[in-house]
């Protein structure tokens, strides 16, 4: 920060001073220094990331860039030295939004801080720091979270750059990007690692030129993208002795294969540097507007990056799909932070229910099994037909294997507790749909000890959880909550009884369904059904469908659709994978359940 000459003469020469006429990536070779937290400190240098180079030239020339990649691969410190050449060769004022507001101050005093005073340029620009906005000679830089909506809907601005936008909450997106409608010439800068399929970072990725990383083979001269798919490794009893990866033998046999010849890349410095240097993004929408670039990579791409570590990762979360419990995140999080695609894509469109067949095992009703640690019951009210339920009683093992038990119908409440009790399930375990004529189905687990259950139309729940990694309390996504009710509300005169309370568990029916799928499908765990199981069963459980769905942006997102009347025993499933998942059975959501002994759902 230079205290030499006043604000407004420093600003004015640097008005009159002649533009740089170089490449935004060459004026930051010269004058941008990278901050310690980066694997490579120092003057930065565009030959050690040399595929940002066509994506700075595009932020500086398009009015939206939108960047979908893996995560720790160059995205946010290209964000950071675009915007050194910003303030330095094109100002106009300028907002960085982050998910949070907490998020954006720790950010602006480890990273941004740093390079901008790291830079001479910028440094000699800054005039003052005040909270999150940095004035500089020229313009102002803000800095915001995506959960203030004041601060989303004040100033407008000519630089708009948003990062990890899938954290944003709904509509934070939308938002922001109104800030630059008054400049005509106004650039939006987006990037973060994907989510799910439909959300705003699919979306803004498809709008745009659709731009993904290929290589070229040395050997045939062959153009092909640089996926996951073609990277190979040895399945032998030297890399995969008795079920587990020997990862030292495994990484030995670890190539990038090409798709037209014979030839192989390497997993080593040398060959991953060679790759990456003859890298180039080739275009997959030629429709898309002239104004709008989208860039894709995944982690295969970086020079830092060993092969054998994503290979390793991809190893450890399909065991932890397969493990105890099953938990599928470690797998989506490849997807998404390391592939840098979006997760429902392994899910896509279920209309088809051949799978149920393939989930029968060599068993039949009434056998015992010795494996099984826990059984939950579930029950659905209905009142088409005359008053009754449906139930279905699921056994639970180790390792997410589970087994269909029992299923059928009954009339009457207390009919409902005498199978629980013929079937051995403890009340505590029992669960029932709230949804219909909620009182009296308060009232009945009140008196019998059941537990009520309600699905959602939520994607899911916030909540407050510590970051393993320093502590800190973060918000993070689950699929399930509890809350309170009072069976009594309502209740008038003498028959009212005093207040009770008693714990109601809701669920994000959706995503439920989505993780049900999974299991129904063999993805995920060891979903059972007796050899000969009745077409009633088998209707219930596939009456509704997971569809492609459009909305009138041209959005693509997927959603279940019922086509038959009767899904009762779906919806005892889905109860029932919600019980798994509270008892630390199973594992879904962002939070790791502890290690420990199982208890009921409580």
């Amino acid at each position: 920060m230079s205290p030499q000459r006043h604000p407004l003469i420093d600003g004015f020469s640097r008005a009159l001073r002649p533009p740089d006429r170089r490449l935004p990536w060459e004026w930051c070779e010269e004058h941008v220094v990278v901050d310690d937290t980066s694997p490579l400190p120092g003057r930065w240098r565009s030959d050690n990331s040399p595929w940002v180079r066509e994506v700075m030239e595009e932020a500086t020339r398009r009015r939206r860039v939108v960047v979908k990649c893996a995560a720790q691969t160059a995205k946010t410190q290209t964000v950071l030295i675009i915007a050194c050449y910003a303030i330095s060769e094109d100002p106009g004022p300028a907002l960085w939004v982050m998910a949070a507001k907490d998020e954006a101050r720790d950010f602006m005093r480890d990273r941004v801080m740093p390079t901008f005073r790291g830079c001479r340029p910028v440094a000699e620009a800054m005039v003052q720091v005040e909270g999150l906005t940095l004035v500089f000679a020229s313009m102002p830089f803000y800095f915001s979270g995506s959960n203030s909506r004041s601060k989303l809907q004040s100033k407008p601005v000519r630089w708009l750059f948003l990062d990890e936008i899938r954290n944003y909450p709904p509509g934070a997106l939308q938002l922001a990007l109104k800030r630059t409608r008054a400049f005509w010439n106004a650039h939006e800068f987006l990037i973060s690692t994907p989510d799910v399929v439909g959300d705003d970072v699919d979306a803004e990725f498809k709008a745009g030129d659709q731009r993904s990383i290929h290589v070229v083979c040395p050997k045939c001269r062959k153009v092909q993208p640089l996926d996951f798919d073609r990277l190979r490794w040895d399945d032998s009893p030297d890399t995969h002795p008795d079920g587990r990866w020997a990862m030292d033998e495994v990484a030995k046999t670890i190539r990038l294969e090409c798709v037209g010849c014979d030839h192989v890349w390497r997993d080593t410095p040398a060959e991953r540097r060679r790759l990456a240097r003859e890298a180039r993004f080739i275009a997959a929408n030629p429709l898309a507007p002239s104004d709008r670039a989208s860039f894709h990579w995944n982690a295969l791409l970086p020079t830092w990056v060993p092969w054998r570590s994503i290979v390793e990762e991809f190893l450890n979360a399909v065991g932890a799909a397969k493990g105890d419990p099953p938990d599928i995140e470690p797998l989506k999080a490849f997807y998404n932070e390391t592939l840098g695609l979006a997760w429902e894509s392994a899910l896509g469109v279920v209309d088809d229910f051949g799978f149920i067949d393939d989930r029968r095992a060599e068993y039949d009703f009434g056998e015992a099994w010795g494996e099984e640690v826990f059984r939950f019951m579930a029950a659905d009210k209905q009142a088409r037909g005359g008053e009754h339920y449906w139930w279905l009683i699921r056994a639970f093992g180790r390792g997410g294997k589970s087994r269909l038990i029992a299923y059928g119908r009954c009339h009457t409440f207390e009919e409902l507790d005498e199978i629980r009790q013929a079937h051995g399930v403890r009340n505590t375990n029992a669960i029932i749909d709230s949804g219909f004529r909620a009182t009296e189905v308060y009232r009945f687990c009140l008196r019998f000890g059941w537990k009520p259950f309600k699905g959602d139309q939520t994607a899911f729940y916030t909540v407050s959880a510590p970051d393993p990694k320093d502590g800190k309390e973060r918000p993070v996504r689950r699929l399930w909550r509890k809350t309170m009710v009072d069976p009594s509300y309502g209740m008038r005169g003498k028959g009212r009884r005093r207040r009770q309370h008693l714990a109601l568990y809701t669920f994000a029916s959706e995503s439920l369904k989505d993780y049900l799928a999974e299991f129904m499908q063999g993805l995920v765990g060891e979903w059972t059904l007796p050899r000969e199981v009745g077409n009633d069963y088998k209707h219930q459980l596939t009456a509704e469908r997971r569809v492609a769905v459009q909305d009138r942006k041209g959005r693509t997102h997927f959603e279940w659709h019922q086509f038959r009347p009767d899904n009762h025993l779906h919806d005892c499933e889905q109860m029932i994978l919600v019980a798994a998942i509270i008892t630390r059975l199973v594992h879904a959501g962002v939070v790791r359940a502890p290690a420990g002994k199982v208890d009921a759902v409580g």
